[in-house]
């Protein structure tokens, strides 16, 4: 591996990964050999190029943390530097998203007199393979099947988003895409605010609560 970081601009990046055709474009994008990148998706054993190990939640029990080996974690890395450059995140987003955070998250939620809060299970792990394959299939990315293959094959492991590794945020950003879209058009209907940290959902109105039940059925 000749570095962690991947010396091209945004603009550059996303103009690569969009031309993206087959496994060999992806190695040089991510400026390794492609022997190095068949190594990692079809010769090294998956099972030992993660550690698991498990960390207490604030609310109770685990979390499952699945951490990949040092050249693996770097692959991962710099394919996420590549993933940041191509993913817009929606003005509801801000987990996993450069200039916003948690406190961003609760800042647009400041003097609203209701609040709803959800947290997704199993948030990650719920993530499967075919769906990040999918995921890079459709638009705006419209990869080829090859190349969305062997993207999914660099972000997952056992059918899913490891937690733990430096692609798993973001490709959890870019497949919630569509849901922040349609919750941010449920919150305007209804007057609310609407915000996503991660796996938490947040609505905030100083409205009466409006019967939201119309529209999930």
């Amino acid at each position: 591996m000749k570095t962690v970081v991947l010396n091209l601009s945004e603009a550059e990046l996303k103009d690569k990964f969009n031309k993206l055709k087959n496994r060999c474009d992806i190695a040089n994008l991510l400026d390794i050999t492609d022997y190095q990148l068949r190594y990692h998706l079809y010769i090294h054993s998956l099972k030992s190029a993660y550690t698991e190990f498990k960390i207490p939640k604030k609310s109770g029990g685990y979390r499952h943390i699945l951490q990949p080996i040092t050249s693996l974690k770097i692959i991962q890395q710099k394919l996420n530097q590549v993933l940041k450059a191509v993913y817009e995140p929606k003005p509801s987003t801000h987990g996993f998203t450069v200039g916003r955070s948690i406190v961003t998250n609760a800042q647009a939620h400041l003097r609203q007199r209701y609040l709803l809060n959800i947290d997704l299970k199993d948030f990650f792990p719920s993530i499967n393979f075919g769906r990040v394959r999918g995921l890079f299939m459709a638009k705006p990315y419209n990869c080829t099947e090859e190349v969305a293959t062997i993207l999914a094959q660099i972000c997952c492991y056992d059918n899913q988003l490891p937690q733990g590794s430096p692609t798993s945020p973001i490709i959890s950003n870019m497949i919630c895409s569509k849901l922040d879209s349609q919750l941010q058009r449920l919150a305007k209907k209804h007057q609310c605010i609407y915000t996503r940290y991660a796996d938490d959902i947040t609505f905030s109105t100083s409205r009466c609560p409006p019967d939201l039940s119309s529209e999930f059925t």
